[in-house]
């Protein structure tokens, strides 16, 4: 849901480890009279569940849940779950997918040795006369703890910016990419209430740059890099997947709870 998001930590984090992810998936399987057997997935009926365990949350921290969970109706209103242990990004392994823009004058081309040895990287190619810039943009709150990660490479060295922005705010930074693989980083929060972020990777006029597994992540630093497909970690459509929200007082002002949150894939 576009005004329901599931609520970070004061702490900058989404969850607690150790976090459960399981995936589910069925297939129909029909059985012939002559004893054959006809086998197709059931595409629709796959579903992610998060197991998450938390401990000594604030009173903070435990009202954001709690206030979350009132207003879903517990698992009836849908509602945005950010995956904590994935990329928030679309389509990392394929910069020329649509869901990335780029000008015309940047090229974007494939094929590219990584930093791990296969040719997943990609290279950017700055011809035209100012700085440009390739791009994403995510259904999610510009408000939140973010970490934009990618690795980068130039043989002639360049600059590359790295921008996070909201519709009414914004942050950048600039890396001097050198010949050797560099994984670089910027972070933090926007003073923006709106649900929508876009990060972009930006070099000068006539530069090329190798980039691999740009990778955005709602928490403080960035963990290891993880390319994804047409599924970033980003579930517009997650449930509760509990009928009540348990809270234990484990002390004064400190409190514990777990739950599963549900997503269709």
């Amino acid at each position: 849901m576009a005004n329901l998001f599931f609520p970070q930590l004061t702490s900058g984090a989404l969850a607690q480890y150790p976090i459960n992810r399981t995936r589910i998936v069925r297939t129909v399987k029909n059985v012939l009279a002559g004893g054959d057997m006809v086998l197709y997935p059931d595409s629709k009926a796959g579903h992610l569940v998060w197991k998450l365990d938390y401990t000594e949350l604030s009173n903070v921290d435990l009202a954001a849940l709690q206030n979350h969970f009132a207003a879903c109706s517990g698992p009836y209103r849908a509602f945005t779950f950010l995956d904590p242990t994935g990329n928030l990004l679309e389509w990392t392994s394929d910069l020329t997918h649509p869901v990335w823009r780029a000008p015309a004058s940047l090229a974007v081309a494939g094929g590219v040795a990584s930093p791990y040895g296969d040719s997943a990287a990609f290279t950017l190619t700055n011809n035209g006369q100012i700085s440009q810039a390739i791009a994403q943009t995510l259904a999610i709150p510009a408000a939140y703890q973010y970490i934009f990660s990618v690795y980068v490479q130039s043989a002639q060295g360049a600059s590359v910016t790295l921008s996070r922005s909201g519709q009414n705010a914004s942050a950048i930074e600039t890396f001097a990419a050198g010949p050797n693989w560099l994984r670089i980083s910027t972070g933090g929060t926007l003073q923006d209430s709106t649900p929508s972020v876009t990060i972009g990777l930006a070099i000068s006029a006539g530069q090329e740059v190798n980039v691999y597994a740009p990778q955005l992540e709602a928490q403080i630093a960035p963990s290891r890099a993880r390319l994804t497909g047409r599924r970033g970690g980003v579930y517009p459509n997650a449930h509760w997947g509990v009928n009540s929200l348990p809270v234990i007082a484990t002390a004064p002002g400190l409190f514990t709870t777990s739950f599963t949150i549900e997503a269709g894939i």
